[in-house]
């Protein structure tokens, strides 16, 4: 498997007002598609909120600071405390188990 995950919107060190409109993507021979789907090379993207990349293999937990975009969207609002913050995309497969911090992105924003 190879590929990139990343933010197209908001670009790192942004600074922002609620609501916040987030963008993603992936590349390579990587595919989008909705959590119970194991298809090789596929999954779903997590946003972690201030937390870090989840290890390989690992399930993304579900919480206030870590949203699954389980239908295979590839972008979403959220609102955020004023102040910095890290946003960590991390791309997972079918069953919520991360891919790793190499198919994840952070970047840092100011609300």
């Amino acid at each position: 498997m190879s590929g990139n995950v990343y933010f197209l919107e908001p670009a790192d060190g942004a600074g922002l007002q609620n609501p916040i409109h987030l963008k993603f993507a992936v590349d390579g021979d990587l595919e989008v598609r909705p959590a119970g789907d194991n298809t090789p090379n596929t999954g779903h993207f997590c946003l972690i909120i201030d937390g870090r990349p989840i290890p390989r293999g690992n399930v993304v937990p579900v919480s206030e600071r870590s949203i699954h975009f389980t239908k295979g969207q590839s972008e979403g609002d959220i609102r955020l405390n004023p102040g910095m913050h890290t946003l960590t995309l991390q791309f997972t497969d079918g069953a919520h188990r991360s891919y790793g911090p190499e198919l994840s992105q952070t970047i840092t924003v100011n609300v």
